[in-house]
């Protein structure tokens, strides 16, 4: 064999051997780096789970309407995120094997409609119900979430709730009246009491409840107070509340002022009249969430509104509103109709003008 055939057989082993040493270096690299991907993954499933269930805690802690807003990631590969009573899920599907990150809380937790599902990062609202922690935003929609009317005896009016799925799946409700009123205030509803609101290629739907109110001759002159309870198959659940207040067929058509006719001069020729008394009433308010803006609606003895106007929360969670006026309405039953935005808090309360003597 020739010196240069020698020479060039044992190039091609150096070669050969640098192939191969590099074949080694660059497979355990990827091994390397294959490990690296799945722990971030792993990492980024069980940081959004904690976060999520320590923000649940703090908000169930404080009480019906705390709120916090959470940044979290969904990470590649996974393949299901479910919350589903009191635990929170993420299936992660990596190099063919299932793995899932979870964790329990002591509370129930509902999963919200816009909940996500896929990669990527995320803020997601998480607030305290009534029993339970919301985490996303509502499936179910109530307008109003409270009902209010005035009715004389042998009477008979209704007042319309709307419900809206929120979501892009069949959504299955039950409405449950507890009225202990019927013998003299008599409430129905226009449809049973089990119904589903369905969903169309995910576009929201909504069904219209008519709830009927009849009064009877003997029925006694007061307010009556109940709930329709709401609950659904995504195991949310609320409360509208119902306010009926019974007043007589005369009602005073006095007005909450003094007319007074008083001249100028000793002739008696330049009438004055003094048609406004100013008198600005205090309403507040506590036990409401901060920060928040408590909003308004008072409403006459028509069922009109005849003032509306908002108050800041407080850090004692307290709100003072003192712009409504009662000068020049008529005399009746009031009713003042609050509502927190964003926090779901509503509370009603009624009160009485009297005509002046």
């Amino acid at each position: 064999m020739s010196l240069r055939a020698q020479g060039a057989i044992e190039l091609l082993i150096i070669l050969a051997m640098i192939a191969a040493a590099g074949l080694i270096i660059y497979s355990t690299s990827q091994n390397k780096f294959a490990e690296s991907n799945k722990a971030l993954i792993v990492s980024q499933a069980r940081a959004t789970v904690n976060d999520l269930s320590s923000a649940a805690s703090e908000v169930y802690s404080e009480g019906v309407g705390a709120k916090r807003k959470v940044y979290i990631v969904i990470p590649e590969g996974v393949s299901n995120v479910s919350v589903n009573n009191t635990m929170i899920n993420i299936r992660l599907k990596i190099e063919g094997q299932i793995s899932d990150i979870n964790t329990q809380t002591s509370m129930r937790l509902v999963q919200g409609s816009d909940f996500p599902t896929t990669p990527g990062g995320y803020w997601v609202n998480v607030v305290a119900k009534n029993g339970y922690v919301l985490i996303g935003s509502s499936n179910l929609s109530i307008v109003p979430q409270s009902i209010s009317v005035e009715m004389t005896p042998s009477n008979s009016t209704s007042a319309v709730v709307t419900f809206t799925n929120m979501g892009s799946v069949p959504l299955n409700v039950t409405l449950s009246p507890q009225w202990t009123w019927n013998n003299t205030v008599n409430m129905s509803l226009n449809t049973t009491l089990n119904f589903a609101l369905n969903t169309s290629g995910g576009i929201n739907s909504t069904i219209y409840v008519l709830v009927n109110f009849t009064t009877y001759q003997n029925t006694t002159l007061q307010a009556y107070a109940g709930t329709i309870n709401v609950a659904t198959n995504s195991s949310e659940t609320a409360q509208i509340n119902v306010y009926v207040n019974v007043v007589g067929n005369q009602l005073p058509t006095g007005v909450s002022y003094i007319t007074i006719d008083t001249f100028k001069d000793a002739g008696y020729s330049s009438p004055t009249t003094n048609f406004t008394l100013p008198y600005n009433v205090t309403i507040n308010g506590s036990t409401w969430y901060y920060p928040g803006t408590v909003n308004l609606d008072i409403i006459g003895p028509s069922g009109s509104s005849v003032k509306t106007g908002s108050a800041a929360v407080n850090p004692d969670k307290t709100f003072i509103y003192n712009g409504f006026n009662p000068a020049g309405l008529p005399a009746g039953v009031y009713t003042i109709m609050a509502s927190e935005e964003g926090a779901g808090l509503n509370a009603s309360s009624s009160f009485n003008i009297t005509a002046c003597s």
